[in-house]
């Protein structure tokens, strides 16, 4: 069999594991659940990346660009994974678009990049997301910010403007025990994306803590108050109500300085919806018979010295379907998992039986 490499997602990851096999001459068959490739990043139409502060459209355009013209890549878009079936020399897999047309194709290793969804802000009802205006999630924001119509519902910039961290994140009311590791980040950028826009506003954000690890620290978290004042409340955020003229009126506390009550209206408020591993990336575990950890991410075979090998042979991962990820993370990845299918595909090498899952 001429050997092929099934992606399953064209997200970062998958569109970066893409290029990487395209350039070692492997064929590809690339699986995307939705209509256009470019994953979450180009479905939300993100706009500028973290740390760096650089258009995301200068990092996912080229691997869409490889992907659309690589004579190599066989593309089914608006597709599922239906089924997995082994065979003597790879995998036999159904896929299905929308139209419930199945197709099939035989592979000799296996991709799941499937990604992540953001958290859905309904689910923590108390904040009113959905139900009062004027309250978005910072994947609201992403594409307002890229559209330029940074607005509130009265079609005005927002003078006032309140982020509220950690939500559906380090939350066990809603089962989310973890961090999402990338919100702290995004939402600063999204608090420096503001002030440039519009210089006289204010913005607060309320954390628990601050989690802007490694180089960020300085380029997010101190950059984001020395040249755009933002301020930084430690707070708990209890009650959102809808003020006066769609204003949003928070309630909670202060806990920085002897629990004061805080009662504050705002323009806009903000939430930093977290990570989940999506519908998409539950179906793909199943599928491929895929094992959780207890997060409900897809848990690698080691996840410190293999991070990008299943449990399955011949199965390889890449990407935020196995815990929050950057979006330079899911990249990386995706390049250690195209190059570890092609040790498998081109020389058989699959030395990991031995190799005890460390992962609880």
């Amino acid at each position: 069999m001429e050997k092929k490499v099934l992606v399953i997602g064209a997200g970062p990851a998958g569109l970066s594991a893409t290029r990487e096999l395209v350039n070692m001459d492997v064929d590809v068959i690339l699986v995307e659940r939705e209509a256009c490739l470019g994953g979450t990043p180009k479905k939300l139409n993100y706009s500028l990346l973290f740390p760096e502060l650089r258009p995301a459209s200068e990092v996912i355009d080229p691997l869409i660009k490889v992907a659309k013209e690589s004579p190599r890549v066989k593309k089914y878009v608006n597709s599922i994974i239906d089924s997995v079936k082994e065979s003597e020399d790879g995998f036999e897999v159904s896929i299905k678009d929308k139209e419930q047309k199945v197709s099939t194709e035989r592979v000799s290793a296996i991709i799941a990049a499937s990604g992540f969804e953001h958290f859905d802000s309904r689910r923590k009802y108390e904040y009113g997301y959905g139900l009062i205006p004027n309250i978005y999630q910072i994947s609201d924001i992403e594409r307002m910010l890229s559209e330029n119509k940074l607005v509130t519902t009265r079609g005005v910039p927002p003078k006032r403007v309140a982020i509220l961290l950690c939500v559906g994140s380090r939350d066990a009311t809603v089962g989310n025990t973890y961090c999402s590791r990338v919100c702290c980040a995004v939402s600063i950028k999204q608090a420096m994306e503001i002030k440039e826009r519009v210089p006289d506003a204010i913005v607060h954000i309320y954390y628990m803590d601050i989690r802007t690890y490694g180089l960020m620290e300085d380029k997010l978290y101190w950059r984001s108050q020395l040249e755009h004042r933002v301020g930084y409340i430690r707070g708990r955020i209890s009650e959102f109500m809808r003020g006066p003229n769609d204003t949003v009126i928070i309630k909670g506390e202060d806990t920085m300085n002897l629990n004061r009550a805080l009662v504050v209206p705002y323009d806009m408020v903000i939430l930093a919806n977290g990570m989940e591993l999506g519908l998409g990336s539950a179906q793909v575990a199943k599928v491929l018979g895929l094992r959780l950890e207890e997060h409900g991410f897809i848990k690698p075979l080691d996840p410190d010295r293999l991070p990008v090998v299943s449990q399955r042979k011949g199965v390889f991962l890449a990407g935020a379907l196995t815990g929050p990820k950057t979006m330079s993370d899911s990249i990386t990845e995706g390049q250690a998992a195209a190059m570890k299918a092609y040790e498998y595909v081109t020389k058989g090498i699959w030395e990991y039986e031995e190799i005890k899952v460390t992962a609880h």
